[in-house]
């Protein structure tokens, strides 16, 4: 299946962790953030000018690079803490 979805990983100085920002190809503005709050999964839906329209395919991919996301972002932050304690 062709992917409609481009994701974006941000670094943020105002946030512990990296967050991810999900695109339909061609946008500029994400429809979706996925960031970590209280080492959990937190989602922010954007509102935009046009319908989000997802196929299950790809809730499935958001559901799975969101899941893949969360250990390793909590591990890197965890590795860092400890590399200067």
């Amino acid at each position: 299946m062709k992917r409609n979805i481009r994701i974006e990983e941000v670094g943020d100085i105002n946030s512990e962790y990296p967050y991810l920002e999900f695109f339909f190809n061609g946008d500029t503005s994400p429809f979706l953030e996925i960031a970590i709050f209280n080492k959990e999964l937190s989602f922010k839906i954007y509102s935009l000018a046009k319908s989000i329209i997802l196929s299950n395919d790809e809730w499935t991919y958001i559901q799975k690079t969101a899941n893949d996301f969360l250990p390793k972002a909590l591990k890197n932050e965890d590795d860092f803490k400890n590399s200067y304690l």
